[in-house]
């Protein structure tokens, strides 16, 4: 008997199917680069398993688009090459920690010449990538467009170049030219580097054909970006009848990252296909058509073959002379002053992974001024930073809730430390005597610190800005995963007269940012202020957010506590006029639904409230709320058109004069409650014409508000760029009717990548003011610039008659200046 039942067992053993028989087996219906998409495997197979052809070559589980589809990666190739309809097995269904995807740098003796040819012998045993695939239209299916990259580097710089095939090359779109312009709307190859490889923070970088470049500093998992600062590297760009190609050169001094002797860096190459509005690239995270997931840091490759590297320590010295002449007509004397400034910035590495940064007279002549822009809220207007010094490590000083960047519509942030608090003051600059900054890393600790010194100033309304110091220090350390926490002090001092530096306002505050998965993060801060007036108290504030991000949808939930005394002096506070203890509720859910037609790519819809309530009055906690709902389409062109309703409650504690021009209008105490309607095309970016405009329609306050939005730009050759801008708004109260205005042109010729002239100007009736300004850049080496700069200032002022229109009264000079700074560059 128990013969027989062995017996039984051993022929049911032999004769059962194993998980290599062909019941199991699937096929390869599709091959790109060292990608495989397998079907057939019945749900077998699971993210990290190990296949294995016939002929014995091995790929691993990186993606399942499906419960059929897999994507694998080639681990190992054994004879033959992989074809189409060969057969593969399961091996193992053990999950791998190896990488999704992993490419390879090759060391040389020296680099290739940059002239955007791949044809230099450095790149000749360089391994090839190839395998994008798209994040936009599809989704981790073949581009439609062959790409290929490589990597070398030697002791000094790291080098990338793609080679972009085209079966159209002469719809290649090529608009722009100038350093830090709008590429995204271009043929354009991207780079994101994240050379800690802790999926916390990045390096990003844009090329086009032309060899024009755009560069940003990513953080909080490329959530938060910075695309005001500016890295020293080289990019050549070059087209033929097959397409096109790019060399780049980053310098190794221009990355922060650790000595190791077999480095890993994190790593996604991309590309953009203008004509077909086509996003591909090596690692695609979950599926997303938002533009900015190209940021995110969650999802990478990795880079390998990095031997030897040694951080060198940087030491770079750029001095600058600054000689012009300056008439203001509003100053005690009116005559032309001719003027001559010099000034100096170090850059030393104390450590390969911690930078000082030094600069004596800091001088902002080549900035271009803030946009101007229409305010008819209760609430402050928000600018971001553009200074070079602030904007070298800017992100480690981040702390609170991030600004979002969406013109007059956004909500300002609530942060400990604004860097436009220093050396601006009421939009006049303050002169900067000294400053100093640390910033890197060290292990899993982000260190950033600050002291800037700025000299006292006599506004032109008569305010005295007295001499003051500001100080920064913050750390933020890594705990697991995509996760951190944090802490920072900020500390603004001045001069008592007669009593030395006792005059200060002071503020410090933890903060963590937890990341359980690459769709869901959870982040919060609790700050406290002081400050050395007599009647000041201590004051404090709290956030928290969470937010999921998913294919089809994405959604935040936010809360922010800010007590009647917290006010940090050197930070930004989101606090509506009247109200200084209050609490402000946020959530937002959004859906992006594929459309899947001819015409259409998705539509992106949903709904957004916001609360913000005082706890402190008894009678009316309710200060004001808003419910926006808006529906953008997105057309396969590249073009969207949106469609957006809003209702809006507000609490009118504090009267407030919408208007400058017309101080007789005020809008009185009282609640209202008012309705507004918009809608608006806004044309893809590839287009060398591209007329916007939006229309509002709605209540305001007492009476009504009609806005239309007109933006025109007109980009004949990647060599000129023509941008206007109007927005008028018509208010109709019982108070009286006006119309306020806003008018910019920029005109930008670009005679190379780094030789460009600017002119940009501004009229605005509100303020009764104009402005022109000049600039010519001219980059003769990196790092090294000569500018000229013109620049004026007007009075405009209106009589307003009794058809609600400005007569012009007068036009007359307020400034001129006329300047040419050249900075040079020394690195030893």
């Amino acid at each position: 008997m128990i013969r027989a039942c062995l017996l039984g067992l051993i022929c049911i053993a032999i004769c059962a199917p194993s998980a290599n028989s062909d019941d199991t087996a699937g096929i390869v219906k599709e091959i790109t680069g060292d990608l495989a998409y397998v079907s057939g495997l019945n749900g077998a197979a699971s993210l990290g398993s190990q296949l294995q052809m016939d002929n014995g070559s091995t790929l691993q589980v990186i993606k399942k688009l499906d419960d059929d589809v897999l994507v694998a990666r080639v681990v190992e190739e054994n004879g033959s090459s992989i074809k189409v309809a060969d057969r593969i097995r399961v091996v193992t269904t053990q999950t791998s920690g190896d990488a999704p995807r992993a490419v390879y740098a090759t060391r040389v003796d020296n680099g290739p010449k940059m002239d955007g040819r791949l044809d230099d012998p450095a790149w000749q045993n360089a391994k090839p990538i190839e395998g994008f695939v798209q994040r936009d239209p599809g989704y981790w299916v073949p581009s439609t467009e062959r790409t290929t990259a490589r990597i070398v580097y030697d002791q000094r710089k790291i080098y990338f170049g793609f080679e972009c095939f085209d079966s159209e090359p002469h719809k290649i779109v090529a608009n722009n030219m100038r350093r830090d312009s709008q590429l995204w709307g271009d043929d354009n190859v991207q780079i994101l580097l994240d050379t800690y490889n802790d999926r916390q923070t990045g390096a990003f970088f844009f090329v086009n054909s032309l060899g024009a470049k755009r560069d940003l500093i990513l953080s909080r998992e490329g959530r938060t970006y910075n695309d005001d600062w500016d890295c020293i590297w080289e990019a050549k760009g070059h087209r033929d009848d097959k397409g096109w190609s790019v060399e780049v050169a980053i310098p190794f001094d221009q990355l922060r990252f650790k000595d190791e002797e077999d480095a890993v860096w994190g790593i996604n190459l991309a590309r953009f296909i203008a004509r077909k509005t086509e996003s591909t690239a090596l690692m695609i995270g979950q599926r997303s058509t938002s533009p900015t997931q190209r940021y995110r840091t969650t999802d990478l490759a990795e880079l390998r073959g990095l031997k030897s590297l040694k951080t060198r320590r940087v030491f770079q010295i750029k001095p600058y002379v600054l000689p012009g002449a300056v008439k203001d007509l509003q100053a005690d004397d009116p005559s032309a002053q001719t003027s001559f400034e010099s000034g100096v910035d170090l850059r030393y590495g104390l450590t390969p992974n911690m930078i000082l940064d030094l600069s004596y007279n800091t001088d902002f002549a080549q900035v271009e001024g803030d946009q101007e822009e229409v305010n008819l809220t209760q609430f402050s207007q928000f600018f971001p930073e553009k200074r070079e010094f602030f904007l070298e490590g800017s992100n480690l000083f981040d702390f609170g809730e991030a600004a979002t960047r969406r013109g007059g519509d956004s909500r300002p942030p609530t942060i400990l430390f604004y860097s436009r608090r220093i050396g601006l003051e009421s939009g006049e600059p303050v002169p900067i005597l000294l400053g100093s900054k640390l910033t890197g890393k060290a292990g899993k600790t982000s260190i950033g610190a600050l002291n800037v010194l700025t000299d006292s100033k006599t506004l032109h309304d008569d305010t005295f800005v007295q001499r003051s110091n500001f100080s920064v220090l913050r750390l933020k350390h890594d705990v697991i995963a995509r996760s951190n926490i944090g802490a920072i002090i900020v500390n603004k001092q001045a001069p008592v007269p007669n009593a030395g530096w006792d005059q200060y306002n002071r503020a410090a505050g933890l903060d963590f940012s937890f990341s359980p998965s690459n769709a869901l993060n959870f982040q919060g801060f609790y700050a406290q202020t002081w400050d050395s007036a007599e009647d000041a108290q201590t004051g404090a504030a709290g956030f928290l957010q969470a937010t999921y991000s998913g294919g089809i949808y994405s959604s935040t939930l936010k809360y922010v506590d800010i007590g009647e005394h917290f006010l940090p002096k050197a930070g930004f506070v989101n606090r509506r006029a009247g109200l200084k203890r209050l609490r402000r509720y946020e959530a937002q859910f959004r859906a992006r639904i594929p459309a899947n037609t001819n015409l259409i790519r998705y539509i992106s819809t949903g709904p957004r409230f916001r609360l913000f309530t005082d706890p402190s009055d008894p009678t009316n906690k309710v200060k004001f709320w808003d419910l926006q709902v808006s529906t953008y389409t997105r057309f396969n062109a590249g073009d969207w058109y949106r469609v957006e309703f809003a209702r809006t409650h507000d609490v009118v504690e504090r009267t407030f004069k919408p208007s400058k021009k017309r101080p007789d209008i005020i809008i009185p105490h009282g609640t209202y409650n008012f309705t507004k309607f918009g809608t608006g095309p806004y044309p893809s970016r590839s287009r060398k014409v591209r007329p916007e405009f939006d229309i509002e329609i709605g209540n305001y306050y007492t009476g009504k508000r009609y806005k239309l939005s007109l933006e025109n730009t007109f980009m004949p050759s990647g060599k000129l760029s023509i941008e206007t801008d109007y927005e008028v708004n018509w208010l109709r109260l019982p108070q009286g009717n006006f119309n306020i205005q806003v008018l910019s042109n920029r005109l930008i010729y670009s005679f190379s990548t780094d030789f460009y002239v600017k002119l940009f100007a501004q009229w605005n009736n509100d303020r009764e003011q104009a402005s022109v300004n000049v600039l010519l850049n001219y980059r003769f080496r990196p790092g090294s610039d000569i500018y000229f700069v013109y620049d004026q200032g007007f009075d405009v002022t209106y009589d307003h008659n009794l058809d609600d229109r400005d007569v012009l009264r007068e036009w007359s000079e307020r400034n001129r200046a006329v300047l040419i700074k050249v900075s040079y560059m020394l690195g030893m």
